[in-house]
Protein backbone atom coordinates (compact mmCIF):
# COMPACT_ATOMS: atom_id res chain seq x y z
CA UNK A 1 0.00 0.00 0.00
CA UNK A 2 1.41 3.36 -0.97
CA UNK A 3 1.10 6.39 0.98
CA UNK A 4 -1.39 8.27 -1.32
CA UNK A 5 -3.43 5.43 -0.91
CA UNK A 6 -3.14 5.15 3.03
CA UNK A 7 -3.95 8.73 3.03
CA UNK A 8 -7.32 8.53 0.50
CA UNK A 9 -8.46 5.29 2.69
CA UNK A 10 -7.79 7.70 6.06
CA UNK A 11 -9.88 10.70 4.60
CA UNK A 12 -12.94 7.97 3.56
CA UNK A 13 -12.76 6.12 6.84
CA UNK A 14 -12.26 8.99 9.33
CA UNK A 15 -15.79 10.45 8.47
CA UNK A 16 -17.58 7.24 8.52
CA UNK A 17 -16.02 7.03 12.53
CA UNK A 18 -17.23 10.15 13.51
CA UNK A 19 -20.61 9.45 12.30
CA UNK A 20 -20.73 6.36 14.27
CA UNK A 21 -20.01 8.10 16.85
CA UNK A 22 -22.63 10.49 16.34
CA UNK A 23 -24.99 8.46 15.56
CA UNK A 24 -24.42 5.98 18.90
CA UNK A 25 -24.54 9.12 21.26
CA UNK A 26 -28.21 10.03 19.18
CA UNK A 27 -28.82 6.44 19.61
CA UNK A 28 -28.38 6.84 23.50
CA UNK A 29 -30.39 10.10 23.33
CA UNK A 30 -33.13 8.47 21.88
CA UNK A 31 -33.92 5.82 24.32
CA UNK A 32 -35.70 6.03 27.40
CA UNK A 33 -34.22 7.03 30.75
CA UNK A 34 -33.61 3.92 32.85
CA UNK A 35 -35.53 4.58 35.99
CA UNK A 36 -34.48 3.33 39.58
CA UNK A 37 -37.83 2.00 41.42
CA UNK A 38 -37.91 4.66 44.77
CA UNK A 39 -37.15 3.15 47.55
CA UNK A 40 -39.63 4.09 50.70
CA UNK A 41 -37.74 3.15 53.56
CA UNK A 42 -34.22 2.72 54.28
CA UNK A 43 -33.07 0.64 57.18
CA UNK A 44 -29.56 1.21 58.51
CA UNK A 45 -27.19 -1.34 59.26
CA UNK A 46 -26.28 0.24 62.63
CA UNK A 47 -29.22 0.12 65.37
CA UNK A 48 -30.05 2.18 67.53
CA UNK A 49 -27.27 1.23 69.90
CA UNK A 50 -24.57 2.68 67.96
CA UNK A 51 -26.38 5.77 68.00
CA UNK A 52 -26.67 6.33 71.92
CA UNK A 53 -22.60 6.79 72.92
CA UNK A 54 -24.16 10.31 72.06
CA UNK A 55 -20.58 11.09 70.32
CA UNK A 56 -21.15 8.64 67.47
CA UNK A 57 -20.94 10.45 63.95
CA UNK A 58 -23.42 10.70 61.80
CA UNK A 59 -24.23 7.52 59.37
CA UNK A 60 -23.78 8.57 55.54
CA UNK A 61 -26.01 6.77 53.44
CA UNK A 62 -27.22 7.14 49.29
CA UNK A 63 -30.90 7.22 49.91
CA UNK A 64 -32.62 7.42 46.39
CA UNK A 65 -29.76 9.15 44.74
CA UNK A 66 -29.55 11.20 47.33
CA UNK A 67 -26.05 11.22 50.20
CA UNK A 68 -28.36 11.39 53.46
CA UNK A 69 -26.66 11.84 56.83
CA UNK A 70 -28.09 10.18 59.98
CA UNK A 71 -27.49 11.07 63.23
CA UNK A 72 -29.03 11.59 66.99
CA UNK A 73 -29.28 15.09 68.45
CA UNK A 74 -30.79 15.17 72.01
CA UNK A 75 -33.05 11.42 72.43
CA UNK A 76 -34.68 12.07 68.97
CA UNK A 77 -33.04 10.40 65.62
CA UNK A 78 -32.75 13.04 62.83
CA UNK A 79 -31.72 12.35 58.81
CA UNK A 80 -30.92 15.35 56.79
CA UNK A 81 -30.21 15.64 53.24
CA UNK A 82 -26.71 16.71 52.20
CA UNK A 83 -27.28 19.42 50.15
CA UNK A 84 -26.50 23.11 50.79
CA UNK A 85 -29.70 25.29 50.39
CA UNK A 86 -27.95 27.75 49.00
CA UNK A 87 -25.97 26.20 45.97
CA UNK A 88 -27.15 22.51 46.24
CA UNK A 89 -23.47 21.92 47.05
CA UNK A 90 -22.66 18.86 49.48
CA UNK A 91 -22.70 19.69 52.81
CA UNK A 92 -19.87 18.02 55.41
CA UNK A 93 -20.17 17.17 59.00
CA UNK A 94 -17.74 19.07 61.24
CA UNK A 95 -17.60 16.37 64.45
CA UNK A 96 -15.75 18.83 67.06
CA UNK A 97 -18.09 21.83 65.96
CA UNK A 98 -21.00 19.35 65.70
CA UNK A 99 -21.98 21.11 62.40
CA UNK A 100 -22.22 21.04 58.77
CA UNK A 101 -20.18 22.80 56.56
CA UNK A 102 -20.55 23.79 52.86
CA UNK A 103 -17.01 23.93 51.04
CA UNK A 104 -19.12 26.52 48.09
CA UNK A 105 -19.83 29.38 50.56
CA UNK A 106 -18.70 28.28 53.80
CA UNK A 107 -22.36 28.44 55.17
CA UNK A 108 -22.67 26.45 58.13
CA UNK A 109 -26.32 24.53 59.24
CA UNK A 110 -26.47 23.28 63.15
CA UNK A 111 -26.68 19.76 63.81
CA UNK A 112 -30.53 20.23 63.98
CA UNK A 113 -30.23 21.18 60.49
CA UNK A 114 -30.94 25.02 60.98
CA UNK A 115 -28.87 27.47 59.18
CA UNK A 116 -26.01 28.33 61.62
CA UNK A 117 -24.14 30.77 59.31
CA UNK A 118 -25.55 32.56 55.89
CA UNK A 119 -25.73 32.31 52.84
CA UNK A 120 -27.65 29.56 52.95
CA UNK A 121 -31.80 30.76 53.79
CA UNK A 122 -33.38 27.57 54.36
CA UNK A 123 -32.70 24.62 56.68
CA UNK A 124 -31.05 21.08 55.26
CA UNK A 125 -34.23 19.12 53.84
CA UNK A 126 -34.77 16.70 56.58
CA UNK A 127 -36.26 13.07 56.14
CA UNK A 128 -38.79 11.01 58.42
CA UNK A 129 -36.52 8.35 60.51
CA UNK A 130 -38.36 6.00 62.67
CA UNK A 131 -36.92 3.17 65.52
CA UNK A 132 -37.93 -0.19 65.91
CA UNK A 133 -37.79 -0.39 69.43
CA UNK A 134 -38.63 -4.36 69.71
CA UNK A 135 -34.95 -4.81 67.55
CA UNK A 136 -33.64 -1.02 67.65
CA UNK A 137 -33.65 -0.68 64.02
CA UNK A 138 -33.80 2.47 62.72
CA UNK A 139 -35.51 3.45 59.42
CA UNK A 140 -34.81 6.67 57.26
CA UNK A 141 -38.46 7.07 55.21
CA UNK A 142 -38.76 8.50 51.87
CA UNK A 143 -41.02 11.36 53.56
CA UNK A 144 -39.74 14.72 53.73
CA UNK A 145 -40.54 16.59 57.08
CA UNK A 146 -42.36 20.41 56.35
CA UNK A 147 -40.29 22.72 59.25
CA UNK A 148 -42.05 25.84 58.28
Amino acid sequence: MTRRMFEHLALLLFPLVYAGGLLSAAWKFLQPIERRPVQEKFPLEEDRAYFDDGDAPPVEIDFNGAKVFVLKVGEKMRAFDSQCTHLACNVEWEHGKRLFICPCHNGSFKETGEVDRKPPMDPLKEYLVTVDESTGTVVVQNKIINRT
